[in-house]
């Protein structure tokens, strides 16, 4: 079906755009709306740049992190993938140091994400692809309300629009001061179940640390050197073994681990789960056909559950794993991102996932799925997994490496209290969730309230 609008030239000279992206129809309606509502530009409430432009000076250890636009979500950081920069170079930027109470705008990549920088998260730094919005006092503006109001629709397809460039889009600073605000009289109320969801989710990553270090405490694991080392020897037969014969497989580092483990009483994943490679295939079903279709990004969150929105097997392009609820998923791409969740139930859609999970479905006798997450994502396996990985441009771990690992038997013995402590993380993770979602209904029912209702069809 065509879809097409009209505007005048006179819009065209003045706004530098001739595009037909730019006045598409749905565009073209929420600005209405959002015009009707005296919004101001961004600049007026407060000052904006963007981080360092050289290239990054990174070190391994004893910097400063250092966030890129994958650093930032929708009100949330996931900075498993920060690197970190030297302290030369962040005395060197001290205009992109990030500060308590930032709004960070990604703007490369998915453009438009936004986030509140809290003091837990300094001493930081952002790249030049981070957008750094710094609050001005006599705004009066709150920046969680900013960052809530940036994340919603309103917010989001002004950032969509005014991105611009061939090979990548970029939002560029002067389009950001030109971003259009409503100031809302329930500013306070948004700004408030933002920041208790903010406290929510510090919450969960609490319950989740507390598991870890219990973990690694009743394991004994917690004095293992984890250091890589340059120079090591190794033994033929360990070659021939593995059918390996790249340096990294040997890190003592590793090596280190999987000994102590091997000292212990205990049973191997693979004889508690089997690894499912149930294929589903989009062109064996009904195109009408709803599944969830997780991918591994959806499991940078510790579960996957019934939030994600069903896509019809038309919309799907390739081949994905069938999964079920009480599965483990581990992405065995990148296993420094720690993509492991936790299959949650769907009401009644059928799930699915990358072809790059590893799906572990548990034995009458396994220990708790909970259990094994925080194992698998305990720095230690963690180090296993890492010098297991093989390839260069997507390094990654065969399957076995995780079912031969040994899970001692001190973990079934605690395994009630780390389940019971990953699913107090779990509902604190939705419950700040459904405080963000609460918080952005309330900004786009408020900016709608009073509109046509021709303009809101």
């Amino acid at each position: 079906m065509a879809v097409w609008s009209e505007i005048n030239l006179s819009a065209v000279g003045t706004l530098g755009r001739a595009d037909a992206e730019y006045f598409q129809p749905e565009y073209l309606r929420l600005s209405r709306i959002l015009r009707a509502k005296g919004c101001v530009r961004l600049d007026s409430l407060a000052k904006i740049t963007d981080g360092i432009h050289a290239s990054p000076d990174v070190v391994e250890e004893g910097g400063v992190r250092y966030l890129s636009a994958k650093c930032v979500k929708d009100n949330e950081f996931v900075l498993s993938d920060a690197l970190q920069i030297s302290k030369e170079q962040d005395d060197a930027n001290k205009r992109t140091r990030l500060r308590v109470d930032d709004v960070l705008i990604t703007t490369v990549g998915t453009i438009g994400n936004a986030a509140v920088v809290s003091n837990d998260l300094l001493p930081t730094n952002a790249d030049r692809h981070l957008g750094i919005v710094r609050m001005k006092p006599e705004s009066g503006v709150d920046p969680y309300y900013l960052s809530t109001f940036l994340n919603s629709r309103f917010g989001r397809f002004q950032t969509l629009r005014e991105a611009t460039g061939n090979v990548q889009l970029n939002l560029f600073i002067e389009k950001m001061n030109a971003l259009q605000v409503p100031v809302l009289p329930m500013q306070e109320q948004v700004a408030k179940l933002t920041r208790r969801a903010y406290t929510t989710r510090r919450d969960a990553e609490g319950h989740f640390s507390d598991a870890e270090a219990m973990l690694l405490s009743e394991l004994g694991l917690d004095k293992l050197d984890l250091t890589p080392r340059l120079f090591y020897e190794g033994n033929y037969k360990d070659v021939a073994t593995a059918g390996r014969f790249d340096a990294e497989y040997y890190q003592p580092a590793k090596l280190g681990v999987l000994n102590a483990l091997a000292k212990t009483k205990g049973r191997a994943v693979g004889e508690q789960y089997r690894s499912v490679r149930s294929l589903w295939q989009p062109d064996r079903v009904p195109p009408g056909e709803q599944v969830r279709n997780y991918d591994l990004t959806d499991a940078l969150n510790p579960f996957l559950d019934e939030t994600l929105e069903p896509t019809p097997a038309a919309e799907i392009g390739s081949t994905k794993k069938r999964l079920q609820a009480g599965d483990l998923v581990v992405s065995r791409l990148r296993s420094y991102l720690k993509e492991i969740a936790v299959v949650l139930p769907s009401e009644g859609v059928p799930m699915v996932g990358s072809t790059e999970f590893i799906v572990l479905r548990p034995s009458k006798d396994a220990i708790k799925a909970e259990t094994l997450f925080v194992f698998l994502r305990s720095p230690c396996v963690q180090t296993v997994l890492k010098w297991c990985q093989d390839g260069s441009n997507h390094p990654r771990f065969d399957e076995k490496e995780v079912l031969g690992l040994r899970v001692p038997n001190v973990v079934a013995d605690i395994q009630d209290e780390l389940a019971e402590l990953v699913g107090k993380s779990i509902a604190a993770r939705r419950e700040a969730r459904r405080l963000l979602d609460e918080a952005k209904s309330l900004v786009e029912k408020a900016i709608l309230s009073g509109t046509d209702s021709r303009e809101t069809t």
